[in-house]
């Protein structure tokens, strides 16, 4: 493991050692993000209050670390996305995703930092942990959970919803398949939920722990099954869709040229339209436009 690795992994180590358990103030990321948008721009706040709280779940003998976003509505058997982080990030970063889509009315458990040692066979059964307490303690419709993640958590997000049939539909934000397990050769090709893969296109010029093309998104996509879309953020690296891209020890994957602000509202946009469709049975998600050409969108057959 490089030495620049472990040293970051100790600075973010101390930094959660810090994260507070309890009622969660939103940041200014969304707000800032969202100035000058139409008011039902899906990258934005719906009409829904947002209740936010850090909290310790107790469930089938696992004690795990959620930040939990919930609306305020009187709505019965609520849809529910379970997000897992990258590796070393922290929940904090898909803080503008999880608002998002719990201000749309679903309850969002965004999984706490995990360490480096976390494998991919444990944090996809972390997934189905958190599901299944969502769905007996938050009285979610089983039915209607989704799944999303970015990089590691891509990857095992895709892994989860293939070994169980917990999980609708599938957000996987840049995954990159490094590790032991290879969930493109093993898994990807069996999947029957809805999947929607977001790929940062530069990602693989940063350091190789980021996103090398060898295991990029791209690969993903290649096995997927029919129907899955890909979306690529030209010009993006493996980290400008988190809220803040530029916090130390991200340095090591930052390649992209692209503005962080927009790629993380394209992300964020996509996101939320694949599952209302999905989960909502919303408007089927429109090609998304970039008139700066941002976006590339395919659809396999």
């Amino acid at each position: 493991m490089p030495l620049k690795l472990i040293f970051v992994s100790v600075i973010i180590s101390l930094a959660i050692g810090c994260s507070a358990l309890g009622h969660m103030n939103a940041s200014s990321t969304l707000a800032n993000d969202t100035v000058g948008m139409i008011t039902d721009d899906l990258a934005g706040l719906g009409q829904m209050e947002v209740i936010s709280t850090r909290i310790n779940i107790d469930h089938q003998g696992e004690s795990l670390l959620v930040a939990l976003y919930q609306p305020i509505s009187s709505q019965v058997a609520k849809p529910a996305i379970v997000f897992l982080p990258g590796r070393m990030a922290t929940d904090d970063q898909y803080e503008s995703y999880a608002r998002a889509l719990a201000s749309r009315g679903f309850i969002v458990a965004v999984r706490g930092w995990y360490s480096l040692f976390m494998t991919d066979l444990e944090l996809a059964h972390d997934a189905e942990v958190m599901a299944d307490w969502l769905v007996v303690k938050q009285g979610v419709d089983a039915k209607k959970i989704g799944i999303a993640g970015h990089s590691m958590g891509g990857k095992d997000a895709v892994l989860a919803a293939t070994k169980s049939g917990l999980f609708n539909s599938v957000v996987a934000i840049d995954p990159d398949d490094n590790g032991t397990l290879s969930v493109v050769r093993n898994y990807v090709a069996s999947l029957k939920a809805p999947l929607l893969i977001i790929g940062a296109e530069v990602a693989w010029q940063a350091a190789s722990v980021c996103a090398p093309k060898k295991n990029n998104y791209q690969r993903f996509y290649e096995q997927a099954p029919a129907g899955t879309v890909e979306l690529t953020l030209k010009g993006a690296d493996h980290v400008q869709m988190l809220d803040d891209p530029e916090r130390i020890g991200y340095g090591i994957c930052r390649c992209g040229t692209a503005g962080s602000k927009q790629v993380r509202i394209i992300t964020r946009r996509a996101t939320v339209g694949f599952f209302i469709q999905h989960l909502m049975s919303g408007p089927v998600l429109a090609s998304p436009q970039s008139r700066d050409g941002l976006i590339r969108v395919v659809q396999n057959n």
